[in-house]
């Protein structure tokens, strides 16, 4: 299973935003470093995914016809949670919106993850 790191540190990155999302909803502010340490793993977790579609350096590649849809759908989750503060910032009230809408495409993208490391 050639998919596994990426899943490993997708899987990773969906734990810490389900923490803080039920962080969120019980009206706990998050640490900035947990943020970071999610912000930084998705971006891992899309540089390991395009090495497995593109090749990575020891040969190894991941075919299947989930990979590049996963891919799209990550770089979308983490645009997405980046402009969740600049969105809360002037206008606080549609700050719940946005996380949703992260939420939503980060949830597709890894139902996608899953079906390419199980169909792969």
């Amino acid at each position: 299973m050639v998919v596994a790191p990426a899943l490993a540190v997708i899987g990773a990155t969906v734990a810490i935003g389900l923490y803080m999302g039920w962080r969120y909803l019980k009206g706990v502010r998050n640490n900035r470093v947990l943020i970071g340490f999610h912000l930084v793993l998705g971006v891992i977790g899309l540089e390991v995914t395009a090495m497995l579609l593109r090749g990575a350096p020891s040969g190894a590649r991941a075919m299947g016809e989930f990979g590049p849809a996963a891919a799209v759908l990550t770089a979308a989750t983490l645009f997405s949670g980046l402009l969740v503060p600049l969105i809360a910032q002037p206008k606080p009230r549609l700050t719940s919106p946005a996380l949703a809408v992260h939420a939503g495409i980060g949830a597709v993208a890894f139902a996608l993850y899953l079906l390419w490391a199980f169909t792969s």
